[in-house]
């Protein structure tokens, strides 16, 4: 670690009061945009993780571990299920610590990427800007936002950043020692996300672009790269062909076109990812629907939004991508050569970054928010280059302020976007909190050895029978919340069925059972069939316009 740290001093000693000034802002930046974070609650995937700590304790770190070898090759992620438990363990249902952790990555991530820029291309402003796209990307605001994903994409992408600092002073210095700690820090990287697998590939083949290597000399030198990507792909590609049931969004055995879906996606979650990774996505799918309307005036209306959403976002998208390449050609003729080389490796980057991800689904044109940080984070580089040639080539200062200033306007977009998502999310947030709340003070504790939950309500959420508005099953909320203070193996918590939104059910373990159910019928259907007594049971009603839980017990055993 001495050794990265002296390479990040030797990059500011020369200007060291304005590369603190411009650090300082873009830290202070991060913290005003994501401070709000702090106000916020567990969104989803918290609620399953709280829940396996709950039952199987400090166990949880290596529950998706599967034996000695997954561990070795990086399954799991340990690093950020140990930072979850320690998390939850000391500040159980708190915000704060999760608030606290994004905001230091990112800010540290956003840091990097300066220093990055400012290496690769020796201008301050523009290596400045670039970083400050990065840092308000509304593409890839849920990796910060979202604390369930935020503890293992932002450890995962600073080991990375760290990681390539090494490989670019191997290429500036030719000396092989800087490889082997790039590649540990990939490889650490895993553990606690596994993003930047592709970097063993990437690495070893971009060095291609900078130096030249006699066939023995570049198996030499890269061996363990190959090596570590054929192990790791081949036993997670194996992992999922062989799974014989559907698991989540994830592609698997199961799936009738594994291979062909594979080749597909490899090719068309690039094309098309590369371009939405810097357009917000809400002006880009209004876009789409607007194309949609005058291109295809005869789409059914039942259709128009899955079709406007998919097949038109996905060709503007190819589409997009095609002019950016196009106009990136064109000016990299124009970048001198050792500029043009390091354009090349990230342009590379940002394709390859997407790689990944093609054993998971998608629902419409883009993947989901979390996916797309590293390539916010290339975005930023590719940013820092356009403005440092317009620096560099505009003679006229007119036209220098005129790039910065659309720049802004551009970063602004973004920027207000992050800040209207947060603020939603903290609605939603203390929406969540407060029905928990009067839920518990409506019922304490689980004073019955069998405890069911009725809740029905005015609107349903996300799927029909959802009557809350959570994301995931309130059944398994509840049961979560209740816990600490229940009589409840930890089997009940372990068995995750009723964490799948809008899911009903009753489970009956060692005497004791706890049942969820939205639907009447099925309630009366549970009682029949587990001879359930009127003490049993406990409904609410849930008004949505004043956000009040209302105890309809009495009403509903009528």
């Amino acid at each position: 670690m001495r050794k990265f740290f002296r390479v990040c001093g030797n990059l500011t000693k020369k200007a060291i009061p304005l590369n603190a000034l411009l650090i300082a802002s873009l830290a202070v930046v991060v913290l005003y945009t994501y401070f709000p974070l702090t106000k916020t609650f567990y969104q989803q995937d918290e609620w399953l993780g709280f829940g396996s700590y709950l039952a199987n304790g400090a166990g949880y770190i290596f529950s998706s571990t599967e034996g000695i070898l997954s561990l070795i090759l990086a399954q799991g992620r340990i690093f950020s299920g140990f930072v979850f438990y320690l998390f939850v363990k000391f500040f159980p249902l708190s915000i704060v610590p999760f608030a606290i952790f994004t905001i230091v990555f990112h800010s540290l991530n956003v840091v990097l990427i300066f220093l990055l820029g400012k290496k690769i291309f020796k201008r301050v402003l523009p290596a400045f800007l670039g970083s400050l796209f990065f840092a308000l990307s509304s593409v890839s605001q849920s990796a910060v936002t979202w604390p369930a994903t935020s503890i293992n994409t932002l450890p995962s992408t600073t080991l990375i950043l760290m990681s390539l600092f090494f490989y670019f002073n191997y290429l500036n210095l030719s000396e092989k020692k800087w490889l082997l700690p790039s590649f540990l820090l990939i490889y650490l990287s895993l553990f606690f996300k596994e993003t930047g697998i592709f970097l063993f590939l990437l690495l070893p083949l971009s060095a291609l672009i900078f130096k030249r290597f006699t066939l023995a000399g570049y198996i030499k030198t890269f061996w363990y790269y190959f090596l570590g990507t054929g192990l790791i792909i081949t036993f997670r590609l194996l992992q999922f062909m062989y799974t014989p049931h559907q698991q989540a969004l994830f592609l698997t055995g199961s799936s009738k076109y594994f291979v062909d879906s594979l080749v597909v996606r490899s090719i068309l979650y690039p094309l098309t990812s590369f371009s939405l990774s810097i357009v917000p996505p809400t002006q880009f799918l209004n876009f789409a629907r607007y194309i949609t309307n005058v291109y295809y005036p005869f789409i059914p209306e039942s259709q128009f939004i899955l079709v406007a959403q998919t097949v038109v976002l996905d060709l503007l998208s190819v589409i997009l991508t095609g002019i950016i390449v196009f106009i990136s050609v064109l000016v990299l003729k124009v970048t001198e050569i050792k500029v043009r080389k390091a354009v090349v490796f990230w342009l590379f980057f940002l394709f390859i970054n997407f790689l990944p991800y093609v054993i998971i689904s998608k629902s419409f044109s883009y993947l989901e928010s979390r996916y797309y940080y590293l390539a916010s984070m290339a975005w930023a580089i590719i940013f820092t280059w356009f403005l440092s040639l317009i620096f560099q080539k505009a003679k006229h200062v007119l036209v220098k302020i005129l790039a910065v200033l659309l720049f802004v306007s551009f970063l602004s977009l973004h920027a207000k976007t992050v800040v209207l998502d947060i603020n939603q999310l903290i609605v939603e947030s203390q929406t969540r909190l407060r029905i928990l709340n009067q839920i518990t003070a409506l019922k304490p504790k689980l004073d019955s050895k069998k405890n069911v939950f009725y809740v029905t309500g005015d609107t349903d959420y996300l799927v029909p029978g959802n009557k809350v508005p959570f994301q995931q099953g309130f059944g398994y909320t509840l049961l979560a919340w209740y816990f600490p203070k229940s009589g409840y193996s930890s089997d009940f918590l372990n068995d995750t069925e009723l964490f799948e939104i809008g899911k009903e059910g009753y489970l009956e373990l060692h005497g004791l059972g706890f049942g969820y159910f939205s639907n009447l019928e099925n309630l009366k259907t549970a009682i029949g069939e587990n001879k359930l007594s009127d003490d049993d049971i406990t409904a609410f009603y849930y008004n949505s316009k004043n956000k009040d839980v209302i105890d309809i017990t009495k009403t509903i055993l009528k």
